[in-house]
């Protein structure tokens, strides 16, 4: 039987009429004391950054903007002691009664589902075989396979799979995360949820309102996005057929995992 997790990998949110210091004291109290230094942006749109290596906060010369950047790494790098992602995004939706900003957007949410050990199924070969056989279903319009590589040494880090436009509001993305990391193939696949705004928004907003476990929520996203058909049913039409068994199991088990650092 394989592990699961369910984490958040990056987020960006752009708060209006608001300073870096503001934003630095509101949100991370405990991070005040920090190196902050400030770099180039790098960002189209914004000139300089601060940043304690870590997380990162852009702005435009003399613009009330900014836009906070956490990584993956900047979201590992949060999450130790007492750290809450609900206490932080109820923080963030109260920026405005609280007087740091004027207004937020969160641009971007990317939700990372890891699954290791033996017997996975998702994984972008599948996602090709069931295509390939004309019993997946999608409310993406189109979907896309890539052979990667690592620019400095070469190293095949295998197929990826696209689900969904790269440029859209919403896509799912699959790999072997293992072997990205340099470990062997096929012990540990990733499926990415990436959301832009207002989607990225809507999950927020159903997590803090929701008494569910996160993964309720990203279960249920998953089924509406993307539909493995049981490849035995008599049905004709083939988006009336049942999900094959392993998928809905697979659904099963991601609804029964909360949200690392809740």
């Amino acid at each position: 039987m394989s592990k699961m997790m369910i984490s958040i990998d990056f987020i960006s949110i752009s708060f209006m009429e608001t300073q870096f210091s503001t934003l630095v004291s509101y949100l991370f109290p405990s991070l005040q004391s920090d190196d902050w230094i400030e770099y180039q942006s790098g960002i189209k749109g914004f000139d300089k950054q601060y940043t304690n290596d870590t997380i990162r906060f852009h702005f435009a010369g003399d613009s009330p903007t900014q836009l906070l950047v956490l990584s993956g790494s900047a979201c590992r790098y949060l999450e130790t002691g007492n750290w809450s992602w609900q206490l932080f995004f109820e923080k963030v939706f109260a920026c405005q009664a609280e007087g740091i900003a004027t207004y937020f957007r969160i641009k971007r949410l990317d939700i990372a589902i890891d699954e290791n050990g033996t017997s996975m199924q998702m994984k972008p070969h599948t996602v090709e075989r069931y295509l390939n056989q004309g019993i997946l279903t999608s409310r993406a319009t189109r979907i896309l396979f890539l052979n990667e590589k690592k620019i400095a040494s070469h190293d095949n880090t295998g197929i990826s799979c696209y689900i969904g436009q790269r440029s859209s509001k919403a896509y799912i993305f699959l790999y072997d995360k293992g072997l990205e990391q340099g470990m062997a193939a096929d012990k540990w696949y990733r499926t990415e949820i990436r959301l832009r705004d207002p989607f990225a928004g809507e999950m927020i907003m159903h997590m803090l309102h929701q008494k569910l476990l996160f993964g309720v929520l990203v279960a249920d996203y998953l089924r509406k996005r993307l539909q493995f058909r049981s490849p035995t049913s008599k049905i004709k039409e083939v988006r009336r057929r049942p999900l094959v068994g392993w998928y809905g199991r697979y659904l099963a088990r991601i609804a029964m995992c909360e949200l690392s650092y809740r």
